[in-house]
């Protein structure tokens, strides 16, 4: 199956150097570790054509393991005599900013202060690039936690909040990034993930992103006992991605990496609204 999936996606290679090897897929995993969370990973590690196709591939499971991380960590803390759905809620929102480096959230922050700023393109993508935050980054960024907090809470309130769903959510938020990124236009020629993304050649990282999001509503659903929201969840990714590609087509030229970052906080709270409108 797999010499198979390589021949139709062209990486039919050496056996030496086979897609599939297990080395490859390490370090495409280390890759994801490194580049997107704030665990150190201290290894200098080959960026190539597979090692960055892993990366991509396996970047939802860091998700899964950044929400199993939060869950522990919040079931620990609101155990008997422990905290409340307010505080629980505030440890799951700030183990996941901790574990992800803040990235996606500076990307959130980044994208509220450009468009806000209703300016030309180039000016905007200008304005994304700078690394001090604004007042429309910083109300956009207040926003969104306080929006995670509300929903958060209200779920834990309602005994909704299943660790199958706190694993599944920022999982399937990051197979939702791959598939955004692979129809969509680059708005810039540097940067990041440019560089990321032309080391790609081609791959249709949507096909293994959408597998993967299918594997893992499918699992959430078995773990849970509930179809109806990883059905939902399944549909409003690629809504998610369809909407944001366009959106950022139109206001930005194209993705970019702090759009990228700000594309997972996004969907994220978009699946937790959906989360409390399924119990």
């Amino acid at each position: 199956m797999g010499s198979a999936f390589s021949e139709a996606c062209g990486l039919a290679a050496h056996p030496a150097t086979d897609f599939w090897g297990r080395r490859q897929m390490i370090r495409g995993f280390l890759l994801a570790v490194q580049f997107f969370t704030a665990v150190p990973v201290r290894k200098n590690l080959p960026i190539g054509r597979k090692e960055t196709i892993w990366m991509f591939t396996l970047y939802p499971l860091v998700g899964a393991m950044i929400g199993a991380v939060s869950w522990s960590a919040a079931a620990l803390a609101s155990g008997p005599g422990g905290t409340g759905p307010f505080l629980t809620a505030f440890i799951l929102v700030l183990l996941s900013a901790v574990l992800s480096g803040g990235l996606h959230l500076d990307g959130w922050a980044d994208m509220g202060d450009a468009y806000f700023s209703y300016r030309e393109r180039d000016k905007r993508l200008e304005i994304m690039g700078d690394p001090r935050i604004g007042a429309f980054g910083t109300m956009a960024l207040l926003f969104l936690i306080l929006g995670k907090l509300a929903v958060l809470e209200d779920l834990i309130s309602r005994g909704g909040l299943l660790p199958a769903f706190v694993v599944f959510v920022p999982f399937a938020a990051r197979a939702g990034l791959a598939i955004y990124l692979a129809v969509s236009m680059q708005a810039k020629r540097s940067g990041l993930l440019v560089f990321f993304i032309e080391k790609l050649e081609g791959f249709p990282l949507a096909l293994p992103a959408a597998v993967l999001l299918a594997s893992g509503g499918a699992a959430a659903a078995v773990w849970s006992g509930s179809l109806l929201f990883p059905l939902l969840a399944a549909v409003a990714v690629p809504a998610a991605v369809l909407f944001f590609r366009n959106w950022s087509a139109r206001n930005f030229g194209g993705a970019t990496g702090d759009l990228a970052g700000a594309f997972i906080e996004g969907c994220e709270l978009l699946l937790w609204t959906i989360l409390l409108f399924c119990i």
